[in-house]
């Protein structure tokens, strides 16, 4: 019940966030952290050294999943490719596990999947990072996942966009 609390606290406090460091490599993606919870100033503000530590100086802090939300986009923006992308599984797995998903649970799941789809595009897996992208319009379509979506379906060649093959008489 607990968690169903903070999931209507933290939809209301949904930040969307384009920081330079992401805009600079990423220039058509966005991340979604939560505004209010460890380490969201200090990731939109660029300070990603001291968020990153607010949000793993403690266990209590890395199992919340707000943390784990945040903590993927901190490494995704301080290019920690590898972590980004574990932190957005671990992120996606902890709202997946809740019983009874509720459309607000499935919204921040579909942002999660679209945040690490774009840790999987900067490590330059990019049927990977498509099939993210797929993931979370699937579950819930809204402005970042949509957007995100149709950015990487620009960047790649129709042939790695359209796998889905027919044959006519």
């Amino acid at each position: 019940m607990k968690k169903l609390t903070f999931i209507n606290t933290i939809l209301a406090t949904l930040l969307f966030s384009a920081t330079p460091s992401v805009l600079a490599n990423d220039a058509k993606f966005k991340v979604a952290v939560i505004k209010g919870a460890i380490g969201s100033v200090d990731i939109t503000q660029g300070e990603l050294a001291s968020g990153i530590k607010k949000l793993t100086a403690s266990k209590k802090n890395k199992d919340f999943y707000a943390s784990k939300m945040n903590l993927c986009v901190a490494y995704l923006q301080a290019n920690y490719q590898e972590k980004s992308e574990s932190a957005c599984t671990d992120a996606i797995e902890s709202l997946e596990s809740m019983p009874n998903a509720n459309r607000k649970v499935k919204y921040l799941t579909a942002l999660n999947y679209s945040n690490r789809g774009v840790a999987r595009y900067r490590k330059n897996q990019l049927v990977a990072a498509l099939a993210d992208f797929k993931a979370a319009v699937a579950i819930d379509q809204n402005l970042i996942t949509n957007a995100n979506l149709a950015s990487i379906r620009q960047l790649l060649p129709a042939t790695k966009v359209d796998t889905n093959v027919e044959l006519s008489d």
